[in-house]
């Protein structure tokens, strides 16, 4: 693939060449890949749409599929790319002519700007709720003066971090299937431990710290103002009081706090990827 040794800065450019062309050739996968947020984005509106924003349980819903939609692309994304090229990244490794570092950052670089897309897609949401039914996004975001850009932020983040985790996954498996296989199981544990569906006490709450969809649930959650937002048995019993939740806290540093955890969730696997990749000079099979 590459005669002579080059500069890393060289190398890097050379495979994000590469990669964007493999991807550009992957038609059938590029097309699901975009059209995916799109469905998720009128599955959101047509289901959770019509009281998003006008009470809790239709908002915390609406932000649940959002979050599961970004982590089952993000994984979509990225949790085949390096296992398939595994033969080749072992094979060019050991004679010399790629470094590891170079081909891990140029997968990664790619997919960033894939799931940067497919997030505007997804957050398409927000404009069809405003569009089908007439509610407002909250007035100001707790940083930005744009709620909108607060929602990309996060969807982005959960994204490219369920992307991150599937990069790493690729990096440790040793074959496609496996990978595939793998996918599926992932996203039951996220779902089951974001703290939507059941509450999380003790051991159960400690594993959900754990959990991507969690902090992506709080992000949204807070952006929303859900603690705020009225239960919608309020309608009918008015003196029902509505518990604040801490995890939705309404606070500039709360959110802050939430993203920097999610740049880890990032970070994180990245890192830990690229060094298991380094172990494939010493794989056997393959």
């Amino acid at each position: 693939m590459r005669g002579s040794r080059i500069s890393p800065l060289q190398e890097l450019g050379l495979l994000i060449t590469e990669s964007w062309y493999v991807l550009l050739g992957e038609t059938r996968n590029l097309i699901i890949s975009l059209l995916f947020p799109v469905i998720a984005a009128v599955v959101t509106v047509w289901i959770a749409g019509e009281d998003m924003f006008v009470n809790c349980e239709s908002t915390k819903s609406a932000c649940f599929i959002l979050v599961c939609a970004a982590i089952w692309g993000g994984l979509f994304n990225s949790i085949q790319v390096i296992v398939k090229e595994r033969p080749m990244v072992k094979r060019e490794y050991v004679s010399g002519a790629l470094r590891i570092g170079c081909f891990t950052a140029s997968r990664a670089i790619l997919q960033l700007a894939l799931c940067a897309i497919q997030s505007v897609l997804l957050c398409l949401s927000f404009a069809g709720v405003e569009l089908c039914y007439g509610n407002d996004l909250p007035r100001s975001g707790l940083i930005f003066g744009w709620t909108g850009l607060e929602y990309y932020i996060t969807v982005f983040l959960v994204m490219y971090a369920a992307d991150a985790m599937g990069l790493m996954i690729s990096c440790f498996v040793r074959s496609e299937q496996l990978a595939s296989q793998l996918s599926p199981y992932i996203l039951i544990v996220q779902l089951l431990f974001s703290g939507v569906l059941f509450p999380m006490e003790g051991a159960s709450s400690a594993v959900s710290a754990l959990m991507l969809s969690r902090w992506g649930m709080e992000a949204l959650g807070s952006t929303s103002n859900l603690n705020h937002l009225p239960l919608e048995l309020q309608k009918e019993f008015p003196m029902i009081p509505h518990e604040a939740d801490d995890a939705f806290r309404f606070a500039e540093s709360h959110l802050w706090t939430v993203w920097l955890i999610l740049l880890l969730f990032i970070l994180v696997p990245l890192l830990v990827g690229n060094f298991a990749l380094h172990r494939v000079r010493k794989d056997t099979r393959g």
